[in-house]
């Protein structure tokens, strides 16, 4: 039986939480640049040394905010299977619509490498390793390729470049990736990929 918290524990929680919530109440209405310890401070009310604290440096806070916003976001994990491959552009996509204000603030260059490190590792190792199984006579460069390819267009930047810069419905953007997956299998020679 776990030992119940302390009111100072408990505290401790709630002043983080309260924390975290005034950083995401920042980026709601302010660029993340404006994301200081300060400005957190004044949105939460309590002085800078408290928030000190907690993220004794602003790097420390990005990279908190950067660990909850992509929790929030609830983006898919990595694919386990080249069936999941090819639905990987329609759930991500759609994780990233759902919540396009988060991905946006996500993509600002105070955020984007902290949520890289997150996520685009582990994606990159789950698209290699699928891609060694269903390709293995394939060379090694050219798998390579193919999996930065994938991961590139696994990516919020694909996303947020399809629907912003090039204009493209959701609709469009996922069939854009999808078109992109299916070229670099074929190219492996993996069987059933391309349309």
């Amino acid at each position: 039986m776990s030992k119940p918290a302390t009111l100072s524990e408990k505290r401790n929680d709630l002043t983080r939480q309260l924390i975290m919530e005034s950083a995401y109440a920042l980026l709601r209405t302010a660029s993340v640049s404006a994301l200081t310890v300060r400005a957190v401070a004044q949105q939460a009310g309590m002085s800078e040394r408290t928030v000190f604290r907690y993220f004794p440096s602003r790097e420390a806070l990005l990279d908190a905010v950067a660990a909850q916003l992509l929790a929030e976001m609830a983006v898919p994990g990595p694919p386990a299977s080249l069936p999941a491959l090819l639905e990987a552009p329609a759930a991500l996509y759609g994780a990233f619509e759902a919540r396009a204000e988060l991905t946006r603030a996500l993509l600002h260059t105070d955020l984007v490498d902290r949520a890289r490190a997150l996520q685009a590792s582990a994606r990159w190792k789950a698209v290699a390793k699928l891609l060694d199984a269903a390709a293995p006579g394939s060379a090694v460069e050219a798998r390579r390729v193919a999996v930065a390819n994938i991961c590139y267009h696994l990516s919020a930047s694909s996303w947020h470049y399809y629907r912003f810069q090039f204009g493209f419905s959701l609709e469009q953007a996922i069939a854009s990736t999808e078109t992109a997956l299916r070229q670099a299998l074929a190219a492996l020679g993996i069987d059933g990929a391309a349309r």
